[in-house]
């Protein structure tokens, strides 16, 4: 069976990563971007075992197109490998006063949007034909869609969301013999950080939130040179996709203790304490 891998926004971060270790492992790679433009690195790289798909993961008819492309690239005989759902969005700030039309961008994207790609791409996942084993969904999810942080809930709400999704698809797909594995990164170095909203300048300055939103901005961007290099979840992708038997959940972040075990087996009002007296959310 030839290795084809569909992966979603291939244009930066865990997706651009993603792509090259499975281009340099053999793979022959089809990438979403929303841009042409976005693929050209790639496409440089990658020569005839890259091809672009531009569409938009919230756009149903384009990520119908841009299977029914897949498809025509797939000899007789011959099913994808392997799906990376990686294509998401993180948005936040105090729920109190986050707009409605924020929470549903989020959710459209991370969960709808997710859902769309993989409804669309089942049927070149299939093994039809017998010939060869049906190709597995990888969804990449976050340690947010288990743990959680304040100022975070639309991104929180959308991996929980998706966890749960991914779980009764995995129990449906049985049908089919297509499995789903999640992939639950911790911060990752990506372009996401460039997008964190302008401290000086956001919808929640003036609120009462407004210490408390600096102190987690300044917290998290002190994170970012520590954050995991994108190549290791890559890495991580290519090996479930080798692997005869894999998990159905890995987690990959750096201080894993720390946080994801230990606020797992806390009790979670003291999480809650304890994160709220750090930020100043702590009513005295």
């Amino acid at each position: 069976m030839g290795k084809n891998i569909v992966i979603t926004g291939t244009s930066s971060g865990i997706g651009l990563a993603t792509a090259k270790v499975l281009l340099k492992a053999g793979c022959r790679v089809f990438g979403s971007v929303r841009r042409l433009a976005d693929a050209k690195a790639l496409i440089e790289s990658g020569g005839d075992r890259f091809h672009p798909l531009v569409f938009d993961i919230t756009d149903e008819s384009s990520v119908l197109k841009g299977a029914q492309e897949v498809k025509k690239y797939l000899p007789d005989g011959e099913n994808l490998l392997g799906l990376v759902n990686n294509a998401g969005i993180g948005l936040g700030g105090p729920l109190e006063h986050l707009s409605l039309k924020t929470l549903r961008r989020q959710l459209e994207v991370n969960v709808v949007g997710t859902l769309a790609v993989t409804r669309a791409f089942i049927p070149l996942l299939k093994n039809e034909n017998g010939k060869a084993p049906a190709g597995r969904i990888i969804n990449i999810s976050s340690v947010a869609g288990r743990r959680a942080l304040p100022f975070t809930g639309p991104y929180v709400a959308s991996k929980h969301a998706l966890e749960g999704l991914s779980d009764s698809l995995r129990m449906e797909l049985q049908l089919c013999g297509i499995d789903v594995i999640l992939v639950e990164p911790g911060p990752v170095r990506s372009e996401i950080w460039n997008k964190m909203p302008d401290p000086e300048n956001n919808p929640f300055l003036g609120t009462e939130y407004e210490p408390a939103l600096r102190r987690f901005y300044r917290i998290t961007m002190n994170r970012v040179d520590k954050a995991l290099p994108a190549e290791r979840v890559g890495e991580l992708v290519r090996r479930i996709i080798e692997s005869p038997h894999p998990r159905a959940r890995y987690v990959i972040t750096r201080h894993k203790w720390r946080d994801f075990i230990l606020p797992g087996l806390l009790p979670t009002r003291l999480i809650d304490r304890k994160i709220g007296k750090f930020l100043g959310l702590l009513k005295p």
